[in-house]
């Protein structure tokens, strides 16, 4: 994936915190972020310097939309349009140092008409079948890729998968000290060494702010939680709530530029430069868009000495039918 791409899907994830937040508008967040990918990357020498007054803002390439015609960038979108417009949804990998297992993974789903934005967090251990053997769904990324995760969740939900991305632990931890640490209250002492992973973790309780080594000790950590897996998944929800209601805010816009330069490096996506064009144009016209968080329902199950997460199909199926349909 090329640089280009990294920086526009950072400006729409971030530019949706941020309007959920209400911390901008949404003409705002277009104008600051296109600056400055545009600037910072020569694609277009006519814009101008941040730092001036006056902000112009060019059209560029015209790229093909999903319909298969041609619009520029930031052609006004009807409002009859956003009704029309589809879901699209993103499965969010996040990777463990040596790149073969997903120790987080979320399905992002938008949908324009409802002006939501849904998270399903699906648990790590969860069972499936590999040529006809079980195996847990984080070890799919080590054996076929991120095609493969995709397909499995796409089985397991119903849902297309329409892009993907990963990011591991590392950019994970950078990201997080890039932006001065979370204020977090951690809520009891977790112990915890596996040196095979070259997983180290030791935090004591209480109220105090976790930098990006102890914040991947945190959301990584799961041996205290009565329900093991699942309790993770909660506390990286929280986690997760605490890192958007402390770090989205205005003045954290002038770290934008590192985070950018880290998911270079550390993220990888299959999503077009086209596709988020023609996904830009619904969100600036949501005017408010509700992020709700959900985990796949299920239950621990040990067998052959072995805990899996057995996920419950009907109860999957009228989630999806509730939340992240049509």
């Amino acid at each position: 994936m090329n640089l280009r791409r990294f920086i526009l899907l950072s400006c729409i994830l971030l530019g949706i915190f941020l309007y959920a937040k209400g911390v901008l508008t949404l003409n705002n967040i277009n104008d600051y972020y296109y600056n400055i990918y545009m600037q910072k990357f020569g694609l277009n020498k006519n814009i101008k310097s941040e730092n001036e007054n006056e902000t112009e803002i060019k059209r560029i390439e015209n790229t093909e939309n999903r319909a298969g015609g041609t619009k520029a960038d930031y052609e006004i979108v009807k409002k009859s349009e956003i009704i029309d417009a589809e879901p699209v949804n993103l499965l969010l990998l996040g990777l463990d140092k040596d790149r073969t297992r997903s120790d987080v993974i979320m399905l992002i789903n938008f949908n324009p008409a409802k002006g939501k934005l849904n998270i399903l967090s699906i648990a790590r251990d969860t069972k499936v079948l590999l040529n006809g053997k079980p195996v847990k769904i984080n070890s799919l990324i080590g054996t076929g890729g991120e095609e493969a995760v995709s397909r499995t969740v796409s089985e397991i939900t119903g849902l297309p998968i329409h892009y993907y991305a990963t990011l591991d632990f590392e950019g994970f931890k950078k990201i997080i000290d890039t932006l001065g640490g979370v204020e977090y209250e951690v809520p009891f002492d977790m112990d915890y060494d596996d040196p095979e992973q070259n997983l180290h973790i030791h935090l004591s309780s209480g109220l105090q702010v976790l930098d990006g080594d102890k914040a991947e000790q945190f959301v990584r950590y799961r041996k205290g939680y009565t329900d093991a897996d699942i309790g993770r998944i909660k506390a990286q929800q929280d986690f997760l709530k605490a890192l958007i209601n402390q770090k989205l805010k205005l003045r954290y816009l002038s770290k934008i530029d590192d985070i950018f330069y880290v998911l270079k490096d550390y993220m990888k996506t299959n999503i077009e430069l086209k596709d988020i064009n023609y996904y830009l144009k619904y969100i600036n016209k949501v005017q408010n868009i509700e992020v709700n968080t959900y985990i796949l329902p299920g239950e621990a199950e040990f067998s052959n000495n072995i805990w899996y997460y057995i996920y419950n199909p009907n109860e999957t199926s009228d989630l999806i039918k509730s939340y992240f349909s049509r």
